[in-house]
């Protein structure tokens, strides 16, 4: 599943966060922050599935691209595996 994430710099490297899944991790770098976020993700969704709860819908990429707090920081995305599945290189 494909996650759009948002990266924030910091003193100390990335913060990410994950406003779909309400997600927020940090990496020393730009690879270890999306990385990170990958775990995250799955942990997330694994915890849903546990759960028996559907994964929440994502917004649409505008919603976020629009949002201030969100303002002159690095949108990219992040592939994670569903539960039960391997993550895609």
């Amino acid at each position: 599943m494909r996650f759009l994430i948002v990266l924030e710099p910091t003193e100390a490297g990335f913060s990410v966060q994950v406003p779909d899944l309400a997600v927020v991790t940090f990496g020393e770098t730009i690879d270890a922050a999306k990385q990170a976020a990958v775990k995250a993700i799955q942990i997330n969704l694994e915890a849903y599935k546990e759960a028996g709860l559907d994964i929440p819908g994502k917004k649409p990429v505008q919603t976020h691209l629009e949002n201030p707090d969100f303002k002159d920081l690095l949108f990219t995305y992040v592939v994670a595996a569903e539960p039960n599945e391997k993550a895609a290189a």
